[in-house]
């Protein structure tokens, strides 16, 4: 175990068996608990939610975990689509308020809602088996790759700007399909708009993967500077596409990666042909919106020096 203690509340899938014993370390126990004034609710999608309602009340389980487990459930819960923020619980066999624990919910699709008892962790428990399945297997081919965070900068305009700000779902995946060497590679991205001096910009960003990838290779693949190498690249919309967006029509402005490396006591920075930055810190930060910041402080300090 980790010296901090982190705790997490499942009222879904992270309870089932199959999933906790192989994504948590052994000997992860499984603690019935509840949480207060909060509904547990399903959207059009048939996914769970949670909902702020006084009167209410949320069964499920708390598990005590590491910082790297939780980012490998935030892997699992393709973060941002599903956030994180931290409550009170109530540990039912001790009657104790258990505090700080963090718990995940998402933006409703649609109309929503109360889930019922009959709903067990899914709306079908085979394709439940087979995604924890191949989540698991994913989990186990990268445990050794180092944390990171990517970065893919779009330089926009104004009315660009107000429709990524518009955007209520702004969730993507970013498929890379390179045949050629035998690579594929599939990240869970949000896309936020930001203003940097004069200039707007729409980030898409993915958070905490292991694919073992760096702001040089997209800078590469995305620019068809990787020899013999043919790579199909699709940014696909999960919810809603921009009208005649600039993801399919331009190339991306920067490439940022922001890595975990536990050899560096303290941060560096590198910067490739003024398109591709890296920042390498000793320990990320729990934060994901955290890191988000301090990227993009990174890059804009090192590219306006």
């Amino acid at each position: 175990m980790s010296e901090e203690k982190i705790y997490l509340f499942s009222y879904g899938t992270i309870q089932d068996e199959l999933f906790y014993k192989n994504i948590f370390h052994e000997g992860t126990k499984k603690v019935s608990a509840t949480l207060n004034g909060y509904a547990k609710c399903v959207d059009e999608t048939m996914y769970f939610l949670l909902k702020k309602d006084m009167a209410s009340q949320v069964s499920g389980s708390v598990f005590e975990i590491t910082r790297d487990e939780l980012f490998a459930v935030d892997r699992w819960e393709m973060f941002p689509q599903y956030q994180r923020f931290q409550v009170n619980v109530l540990l039912n066999e001790t009657n104790e308020i258990l505090e700080n624990v963090w718990v995940y919910t998402k933006l409703e699709v649609g109309k929503y809602y109360l889930a019922t008892p009959d709903m067990g962790f899914s709306k079908n428990p085979s394709e439940n088996e087979n995604n924890i399945n191949a989540f698991i297997e994913i989990e186990n081919r990268t445990k050794d790759f180092a944390l990171a965070d990517n970065i893919l900068l779009y330089e926009i305009n104004e009315e660009e700007f107000k429709a990524v700000n518009e955007l209520t779902h702004p969730y993507f995946a970013l498929i890379i399909d390179d045949k050629v060497n035998k690579l594929f590679s599939l990240e869970s991205c949000a896309l936020f708009a930001i203003e940097e001096g004069n200039k707007k910009y729409a980030a898409l960003t993915s958070f905490g993967q292991k694919t073992n990838l760096n702001s040089i290779f997209y800078y590469r693949i995305f620019n068809d500077l990787i020899p013999e190498s043919k790579p199909e690249i699709t940014i696909k919309p999960l919810y809603k596409d921009l009208q005649n967006s600039f993801l399919h029509t331009r190339k991306p402005d920067y490439f940022l990666n922001h890595i975990e490396d536990k050899n560096l006591k303290v941060s560096e920075v590198g910067y490739y042909e003024n398109k591709a930055f890296r920042l390498s810190t000793p320990n990320f930060n729990i934060l994901p919106f955290r890191r988000f910041d301090e990227t993009l402080k990174a890059f804009f300090d090192t590219k306006n020096k």
